[in-house]
């Protein structure tokens, strides 16, 4: 007799289908990045320039340093 009950056993089963597209899932994009670096580079360099514009208008305008941070921050989220 298992020491699984059904439920248990779904519940493993489930985790692992999870965790397995999660790995397809990041994998995917890895080989995307790989076979197309000017994507990854083109967004560095947005980063960047929101970040020097930042760190420009820190002292004179903090919340607008923020929002620059805040939008660097989200780029490639997509």
């Amino acid at each position: 007799m298992s020491t699984l009950t059904p439920s248990s056993a779904t519940a493993v089963s489930g985790g692992f289908t999870g965790a397995l597209k999660t790995f397809v899932d990041e994998a995917s994009v890895l080989i995307g990045a790989l076979l197309n670096p000017g994507k990854i580079l083109g967004e560095v360099e947005q980063m960047r320039a929101l970040l020097v514009a930042a760190n420009a208008v820190q002292a004179t305008d903090p919340a607008r340093a923020a929002a620059l941070r805040t939008r660097a921050s989200r780029i490639g989220l997509n």
